[in-house]
Formats: structure tokens, C-alpha cells, sequence
């Protein structure tokens, strides 16, 4: 079980074709967990997905997104979710704007 999660991102607005970057932060009570971490669009559909391996107790880890595709041409306010197999989970949000906007 993961005793503390923390998720950030490097900053609450983007716009279309930007990169955005996403932390992770977990101190863990045992090795070989599993992070997932899931994006979801402003209509609550997933956009993004990726599960993360813990090879340690206490740790962190990035992961760059960049908004260039059909998957995040959508304005509006996404979250990020991230949890562990025992529910503990942690969310963010933050705002994109589209090129048409």
C-alpha cells in the first residue's frame, strides 16, 4: 500500500501543442506496487492512460504529455487521476485551451 501519493502538474493552463509535465511522489510500505495514472477529458473519457512499476519504497517519477492530437483538441478542465491497488489515490486539474479557441 502506498502511505503517501502526491501528483502535480507544472502548471494549471496549457494550450494545444504544448508539453505538460506530471509528477509523482509516493512513499510505499512494501515494493512492486503499481501506480495507474489515467487523464480524462472534460466529458469524464479517458485520454491518457500508463501504469507505473515501484522499485522502491520512496520515490517519484515523471511523465511528459504533449497536447498535439485528436485526444486533446477538446477545451475545458481535465483531470488527473493517479491510485494504487489498496485505493489510494490522489487527483488534479487543469485547463486546456485549444487552438480554435
Amino acid at each position: 500500500m502506498v502511505s503517501k501519493l502526491g501528483l502535480s502538474l507544472d502548471k494549471p493552463i496549457y494550450s494545444e501543442g504544448e508539453f505538460v509535465k506530471l509528477k509523482l511522489d509516493y512513499d510505499s510500505q512494501s515494493q512492486k506496487q503499481i501506480l495507474h495514472v489515467i487523464v480524462y477529458d472534460p466529458s469524464e473519457r479517458e485520454s491518457f492512460s500508463a501504469d507505473q512499476y515501484l522499485g522502491s519504497l520512496k520515490g517519484g517519477c515523471s511523465m511528459v504529455l504533449k497536447f498535439d492530437t485528436k485526444n486533446w483538441a477538446v477545451s475545458g478542465r481535465y483531470k488527473v487521476a493517479s491510485w494504487d491497488q489498496e485505493g489510494t489515490r490522489k487527483e488534479v486539474f487543469f485547463q486546456l485551451k485549444a487552438r480554435n479557441q
